[in-house]
C-alpha cells in the first residue's frame, strides 16, 4: 500500500471507536454475496480480502463458513479480533499484504469489498495471479469496485475507478461473469464528484 493510502487509513481507524464509526461500514451483506452463498450446497472455506472490521467475515462465519480475514491495517485486524472475542465463530484474522500472502489450500469464496480499488495496494495483473492461487475451480469471487463511466470520471481523491469492461477483460478467461449489479451512487462528497458508479460483480472461476 502507498504511504498516502496508509496515512489516510491510519487516521480513519484512529478516529473510529467501533466498526460503525468507519465511513464504509454497512451492516447489510452485499446481495451478490448472499446469492452466491445461497447457491452453494454446503459451507466451505471463505477468504475476506481487505476485511476491515470484519462485518462480512462475521456474516459468512455465521452461515457456517471457515473464514480467513486478511487486512493490511493492524488496527482493522485488532478490531475484528475484539468483535469475535468470546464467540465460537470460525474466523482467523491476520495482518497481511495481499501482494505476497499465500494460503495452504484454496477457498470456495473470495470476497473483496474495496481492497482492489484502494490506490497503491496492488497492480491488477498481480491481483489476478494471487486470486488464481486463492480461489478453487468452481469457486465464487464477489468484488465491489468503483467503476469509471468515461474519460472524465477520474478524481484525485478516493478509490481508483475502473470501467467494468476492463475488469471483465482482466479476469477473463479464467473467470466467468455471473452477474453485474453495478449502480450509480449519489450523494458522494464533492471532491469525489458527488456521484460514482459502484461496480458489484459476481465472478466464478472456470
Amino acid at each position: 500500500m502507498s504511504g498516502k493510502g496508509k496515512r489516510i487509513l491510519d487516521r480513519l481507524y484512529r478516529s473510529a471507536k467501533t466498526a460503525e464509526d468507519l465511513p464504509w461500514h454497512d451492516d447489510t451483506p452485499p446481495e451478490l454475496l448472499v446469492r452466491a452463498l445461497d447457491r452453494r450446497s454446503e459451507p466451505g472455506r471463505a477468504l475476506d480480502v481487505g476485511c476491515g472490521a470484519g462485518t462480512y467475515s462475521i456474516y459468512m462465519a455465521e452461515r457456517g463458513y471457515r473464514v480467513t480475514a486478511i487486512d493490511y491495517m493492524p488496527q482493522a485486524v485488532e478490531m475484528l479480533k475484539a468483535r469475535i472475542a468470546g464467540t465460537d465463530l470460525a474466523i482467523e484474522p491476520m495482518q497481511a499484504d495481499i501482494g505476497t500472502w499465500t494460503a495452504s489450500e484454496p477457498f470456495d469464496i473470495v470476497l473483496d469489498i474495496g481492497c482492489l480499488h484502494t490506490p497503491g495496494t496492488i497492480a491488477p495483473e498481480h491481483y489476478k495471479r494471487q486470486l488464481l492461487h486463492w480461489l478453487a475451480p468452481g469457486g465464487d469471487f464477489i468484488l465491489l469496485h468503483f467503476g469509471r463511466r468515461g474519460w472524465w470520471d477520474s478524481w484525485p481523491i478516493g478509490p481508483q475507478r475502473t470501467a467494468g469492461k476492463i475488469l471483465c477483460a482482466l479476469f477473463a478467461p479464467e473467470f466467468e461473469l455471473i452477474e453485474d449489479a453495478s449502480a450509480v451512487r449519489r450523494g458522494m462528497p464533492w471532491f469525489m464528484g458527488r456521484s460514482a458508479m459502484i461496480g458489484r460483480y459476481w465472478f466464478r472461476r472456470r
